[in-house]
């Protein structure tokens, strides 16, 4: 509006209008509530997801609880997910398997039939059974954590079993037959392998070429023959039958692993052989009943051969 005054002067007025109330506003506060709404909402599913973790559920080995892809282990979010999920995330079916435990190879339809209802022990022979019943040795001697301490390979003769030492554990006290309970078990895993064949076997015991002598005269060989034996005891007490033991020898240091380190301590060992049919009639040859042998007496030496032990002749000598 313009005025004019009395000195010809324009007056310019300007009016300006008045705001609403809620025009102040505006819609910004419906954002801000909607983001506070949706941050509740979000607090609360987390508070529902995570609450079963509360309950009380039972107890699961030391595996389980920390591998959550495994029955009964940790869940997603919480610990309650019974089944492991897929990576398109859905639940995949659980299998439970039993205890793996000592099988031996198959047996052949006369030895099934001859066993009957009794427990089959049967005979092992081809080199495909040694090396089956190998891969089975290591596997016991895994459940005890002993692979550090044991060697298994196929020879000529049957099967070698190399029982060691390892860096932190002896098999024996030192200058005794104590048996370290870690070795033990091994034995003890052993014997449910090896009474379920009807092999024979040999028991050596070995020491490293470090002298050792008591006033008593006992030595590496006493040593050596003692461990055997206790190795010896050890399975038979745990399912190995007595029957099945050949011959329980002490070799002492000469027949050391590293010739070139006699006093090494990898020349401390018990050795367990398990003997083919050859090699056990090869072995009763040499030292059965019925074969080449003499007979010393004070009339003189009496030497009696496989021939003469079929017809009874003999030959005397002074």
């Amino acid at each position: 509006m313009k005025k004019r005054s009395d000195k010809n002067h324009e007056i310019i007025v300007k009016r300006r209008s008045k705001k609403g109330h809620d025009d102040e506003h505006g819609g910004a506060w419906k954002v801000a509530f909607a983001d506070f709404t949706l941050a509740m909402m979000a607090l609360f599913m987390v508070l529902w997801i995570v609450h079963p973790q509360t309950q009380e559920r039972p107890q699961v080995g030391g595996d389980q609880e920390t591998n959550p892809l495994v029955d009964g282990g940790i869940g997603v979010f919480d610990g309650a997910s019974r089944t492991p999920l897929e990576l398109d995330g859905f639940p995949a079916p659980v299998r439970r398997e039993a205890p793996a435990s000592p099988v031996l190879p198959e047996p052949s339809a006369e030895a099934a039939k001859d066993a009957g209802n009794e427990e089959l022990v049967r005979h092992i022979q081809s080199s495909e059974e040694l090396q089956q019943l190998a891969r089975l040795i290591r596997d016991v001697s895994g459940t005890v954590d002993a692979l550090t301490n044991i060697e298994v390979e196929v020879v000529p003769q049957g099967l070698r079993i190399l029982i060691k030492d390892d860096q932190q554990r002896f098999m024996f006290q030192r200058g005794n037959a104590s048996l370290d309970p870690h070795f033990r078990s091994l034995l003890v895993a052993l014997a449910s392998v090896l009474g379920k064949v009807e092999n024979k076997l040999i028991i050596s015991g070995h020491t490293d070429a470090t002298p050792y002598r008591r006033k008593s005269g006992y030595d590496n060989w006493n040593l050596s023959g003692d461990r055997a034996l206790r190795a010896r005891n050890v399975l038979v007490e745990n399912g190995l039958p007595a029957r099945n033991v050949l011959q329980v020898a002490a070799q002492a240091d000469v027949m050391p692993i590293r010739p070139d380190q006699p006093e090494d301590g990898a020349n401390r060992r018990i050795e367990i052989l398990l003997l083919t049919e050859r090699a056990e009639n090869l072995y009763r040859e040499l030292f059965g009943e019925g074969y080449a042998q003499a007979q010393v007496s004070s009339s003189g030496t009496r030497y009696q051969g496989p021939a003469q032990a079929e017809t009874g002749a003999a030959t005397a000598h002074p």
